[in-house]
């Protein structure tokens, strides 16, 4: 095994409940607790591990938390062994584990509390781990991603190489509606448990087009989602490529860049890594909204069952005001959906449905070819590699989410999900330097894939409406003449 210590300066290329406000300072910082006791059937090398790392759980102090001298770590499974010891870890306090490996070819971010890192260490030495220190001290990668202030009443003064807070993003949702009132409109999905709107935009050109519909931030950490869809929805406003003019004229664009905004809130004003949304349960505090939707919700080990968890379910498919209301906005568009895409991060993936199964169900063939070639025209602009796979094949297995969902209860054709930069390093800490290539070779993806979907026979509807309109005029107008 090898640790080592590096700086990086640039670019590596989660029932309706009416109360709102409450809010459990100490607890909504703490580690989430481990899942479950001891079971026999474990590996010595994960008893070992948790006999030496359950000893303790602490709440912290009341103030905005800080990240001083927690590591991240980024660690390359060797055997499958060790993949499997990342599969069976438990949420253990101190120790946050960004990505479970599903093979010897992926990397695995790590987060270590100060007084977790020597024991860690030592664990990983003594049993062949490969590991890098990316950061012995994240606060630093933290300061780093510059947090812009948005001109108001300036639509075009937004920056791709800044994050933004909610406030700002809503502000600039608004001056994109009073810059562009023919095209641009105000939508709101649904409220959240603290009382705020999920706010967003229509991008219309007309009439009688299907749908493409966005959404993003469902987990609240995963900051590079949000900025890539507002570049998305900048593009498809202000671009001057044909291809992406195209696109836009074709479809109504139904845009969310933020569907957990008191989560997204909590991670600017309380603590950076928080994922959840911000509803009490016991001593406990947030649900992971994308676990939370009814569609093979908890089955299969796809999210937990334990409040203190990052991936808890919630008491029931639903429970969650944002998950409910998001999805009763999401059904009454279903008939004309004919995309849908959930922006999250990282990995470097674009994942289709379902999380709680390998088999290829429905158009699954159809779905990963067209995947495969937009990833490909991803990769064009800078090199960037991302995977295509379902969800259960591709990461793990995961349920509840959105996207199977939309899938299996409304059938839209088509739904992906992004998994967005990067690939083991900086993770959920992506620097603000990364924002516009991120979203550029997004963009380009997004644009291959309407084309490819196209040309096998998806997608095409609103151009045939619109020829059939155009024929009609054309046929009245000889008919006159």
């Amino acid at each position: 095994m090898a640790i080592s210590s590096q700086n990086y300066d640039g670019p590596a290329c989660q029932s309706l409940d009416q109360h709102a406000g409450l809010r459990l300072e100490a607890h909504a910082r703490a580690i989430p607790a481990p899942e479950r006791p001891f079971n026999s059937s474990e590996s010595n090398m994960i008893k070992i591990f948790r006999l030496a790392l359950l000893l303790s759980l602490s709440l912290v102090s009341a103030e905005k938390f800080r990240f001083d001298d927690y590591a991240l770590y980024k660690i390359q499974p060797t055997t499958e062994e060790q993949v499997r010891f990342f599969q069976a870890l438990p949420e253990t306090p101190g120790i946050d584990v960004w990505d479970t490996p599903v093979s010897t070819d992926d990397v695995v971010n790590v987060v270590l509390a100060p007084s977790k890192k020597a024991e860690f260490t030592d664990f990983l030495t003594q049993n062949g781990f490969y590991a890098e220190i990316v950061s012995d001290n994240i606060q630093e990668l933290i300061d780093n991603q510059k947090v812009g202030s948005y001109s108001k009443r300036n639509a075009r003064s937004m920056r791709w190489d800044e994050y933004y807070t909610l406030e700002d993003i809503y502000s600039w949702l608004d001056d994109l509606v009073a810059a562009n009132p023919n095209v641009v409109t105000p939508i709101i999905a649904g409220t959240t448990y603290e009382n705020r709107e999920i706010r967003g935009v229509k991008i219309s050109h007309g009439s009688g087009r299907k749908i493409i519909f966005i959404e993003a931030g469902i987990h609240a950490r995963e900051w590079i989602s949000p900025a890539t869809v507002n570049f998305i929805t900048n593009e498809l406003i202000y671009s001057q490529d044909a291809e992406i003019q195209a696109a836009a004229r074709d479809f109504d664009w139904y845009i969310f860049p933020v569907t957990n905004p008191d989560g997204y809130v909590w991670t600017h004003e309380e603590y950076r890594l928080w994922r959840k949304n911000r509803r009490p349960y016991g001593n406990e505090v947030g649900v992971d909204l994308n676990r939370n939707w009814n569609s093979n919700w908890l089955e299969a080990g796809g999210a937990s069952t334990n409040p203190a968890s990052n991936t808890y379910a919630g008491p029931g498919p639903f429970s969650e005001i944002e998950a409910l209301t998001l999805s009763s906005y999401i059904r009454d568009l279903a008939h004309d959906i004919e995309l849908y895409l959930s922006f999250h991060s990282s990995g470097q993936l674009l994942l289709i449905p379902y999380g709680n199964t390998t088999e290829p169900l429905d158009n699954y063939y159809d779905a990963i070819k067209i995947g495969r070639r937009a990833m490909g025209s991803l990769a064009v602009r800078y090199g960037t590699q991302y995977v295509t796979g379902n969800i259960a094949e591709a990461i793990y297995i995961a349920t509840g989410t959105s996207i199977d969902w939309v899938k299996e209860k409304l059938h839209v054709p088509l739904v992906y999900c992004y998994e967005l930069r990067d690939r083991g390093q900086y993770g959920h800490l992506l620097p603000p330097e990364q924002i516009l290539p991120t979203s550029e070779e997004v963009m380009d993806s997004l644009v291959a894939i309407i084309r490819e979907a196209r040309a096998i026979g998806y997608m095409n509807s609103s151009i045939v409406n619109r020829i059939s309109i155009l024929s009609l005029i054309f046929v009245s107008f000889a008919l006159i003449v």
